[in-house]
């Protein structure tokens, strides 16, 4: 079998378990992260049960923790970094040569020059709220 006819054969196979673990994979993350979720939130009402059992008080931040001390970031800050994806994203399609996908990169920083137009008024409103109108 010389090398174009070995090529021929594994062309679609290769292309068929691409797609395969394509579809797949993101299924399998989705199951893994629902499992291990199922799987605190078992240990949680064990406890809970445990607790119960003995007689002890459950704790209110057992059953309702409080939420996450590091956030994400500020709303200004993920505002901000969309803008610079977006500039980023349609610099790089336009460099490319691929001039009909810039306005993914223009959808990014519009979506962020909304955001900051957002904070702007919320804040506005905020200041307008505080001041004892007369």
């Amino acid at each position: 079998m010389d090398a174009a006819a070995l090529m021929h054969s594994i062309v679609p196979v290769a292309g068929m378990v691409t797609g395969i673990i394509a579809i797949l994979l993101p299924a399998l993350i989705v199951f893994v992260v629902l499992h291990f979720r199922h799987k605190r939130t078992e240990r949680l009402y064990e406890t809970v049960r445990k607790l119960a059992e003995l007689g002890q008080p459950v704790p209110p931040e057992l059953l309702d923790p409080p939420a996450e001390r590091r956030e994400a970031g500020s709303p200004l800050m993920r505002a901000v970094t969309l803008i610079g994806t977006g500039i980023g994203l349609g610099l790089m399609f336009y460099l490319m040569g691929m001039k009909w996908l810039v306005g993914v990169g223009a959808m990014l920083v519009c979506i962020g020059l909304a955001q900051c137009l957002g904070l702007w008024l919320e804040r506005a409103q905020r200041r307008d709220a505080a001041t004892p109108s007369a």
